[in-house]
């Protein structure tokens, strides 16, 4: 094998191993995004559920 197309070879091959990387670390990136712009206190959305909750109850022992 020749000196360039071994040099040419090496090359592709780092090129390959860096998408490869890069392919495994986007899709975690896109989670920690995710996990900062949830926002930290969640109160609201437990007292919604909890009064969506009550209401089905409410609701089911009115029908019953």
């Amino acid at each position: 094998m020749s000196r360039s197309r071994s040099f040419n070879r090496f090359h592709r091959y780092l090129a390959r191993t860096k998408r490869r990387g890069l392919k495994n670390c986007l899709p975690r990136f896109q989670e920690q995004t995710d996990v900062v712009e949830t926002p930290l206190n969640r109160s609201r959305t437990i007292l919604s559920r909890l009064s969506g909750r009550e209401l089905q109850m409410e609701l089911l022992e009115c029908d019953a």
